[in-house]
């Protein structure tokens, strides 16, 4: 073989070399970027689930209608009335409550003797329709507080 063969044989393997090891570096790159926002996309999910999970025993298992207060079990076995009264008093919504404390009503004309048309409970709290018109929100965290630290019961 004549050394300008040779040369050009090195040259080309070379070059199908470096082609070779970008095509690679190319497609390992893309992988990691791949992977790296997964893992990103996985973190930001668990950290959604974190925040919007109660606490361990603070979730609502149901509520339903008393005579004159709402019963709720929560997920830690515990049982809970709390009157309507109260709960009407201190509704949780934007136009009930100031912005700097959401446990003190700002709103203090609602019917005195509101009553819960519709109850709807799930883990994440209490929604209740009231027969003012009005509907309020309560997180579950805030209920089993309420209902262990004001009533304790």
């Amino acid at each position: 073989m004549s050394s300008q063969r040779y040369a050009r044989a090195l040259l080309s393997g070379a070059a199908a070399l470096r082609n070779t090891a970008v095509y690679q570096g190319q497609r390992n790159t893309h992988r990691c970027a791949h992977s790296r926002s997964l893992t990103l996309a996985t973190a930001a999910r668990q950290q959604l689930a974190s925040a919007e999970a109660p606490r361990p025993g603070s979730g609502v298992i149901s509520a339903s209608t008393g005579s004159d207060a709402l019963q709720i079990t929560f997920c830690d076995g515990r049982r809970s009335e709390i009157p309507y009264s109260w709960l009407r008093d201190n509704c949780q919504c934007h136009k009930c409550s100031s912005c700097t404390s959401l446990t003190q009503p700002v709103n203090t004309e609602f019917e005195l003797g509101a009553h819960p048309e519709i109850i709807q409970s799930n883990v994440f709290g209490v929604v209740v329709d009231w027969s003012d018109g009005h509907i309020s929100k309560y997180p579950g965290e805030w209920l089993h507080q309420v209902a262990h630290t004001v009533y304790g019961r």
